[in-house]
């Protein structure tokens, strides 16, 4: 009886079935086909991971530009306004919560007025706010002359 196994055991070798002489091959190439994989997902992660990186640093730059920007054109037209009305004041305001997204509403207030926007103005009085807001502009990057047509348009 040595060689022989129980009926219970042989039964069970029975309905496995046939022995899967490939699988030994078949397991080989899908470790292979795995090893590779991971080794393509590692690269995607730490490509994602430098892209996020850049992302965040691209951000932070434009947040501090933009601000820095928005800051000096608004000091400039500070500045201007009441040159060109001969008193008064306008500022520029954001409008939004995130500095990228939010929009910016120029405020004026020329003698004599409240303050309101921009769109509560007469045509020459928004016409003259519009030039001091231009040559804020101008003074980031100055241009040897400027012409200006039909400026109340």
């Amino acid at each position: 009886m040595r060689g022989t196994l129980p009926r219970p055991a042989r039964a069970d070798l029975e309905n496995l079935g046939q022995v899967n002489l490939a699988a030994i091959d078949e397991l080989k190439e899908s470790s292979e086909r795995k090893e590779y994989l991971d080794r393509q997902f590692a690269d995607v992660t730490a490509a994602l991971e430098t892209l996020e990186e850049a992302m965040r640093k691209i951000d932070k730059e434009t947040r501090t530009r933009f601000e820095d920007t928005f800051e000096r054109i608004n000091n400039g037209l500070k500045e201007k306004f009441p040159k060109l009305f001969g008193g008064g004041h306008a500022y520029l305001e954001l409008v939004g919560e995130d500095v990228l997204g939010a929009g910016v509403a120029v405020m004026a207030r020329p003698p004599g007025k409240r303050n309101s926007s921009i769109h509560l103005l007469s045509g020459g009085e928004k016409a003259l706010t519009a030039v001091a807001l231009v040559f804020s502009i101008f003074d980031l990057n100055p241009a040897p002359f400027c012409l200006l047509d039909e400026v109340d348009a």
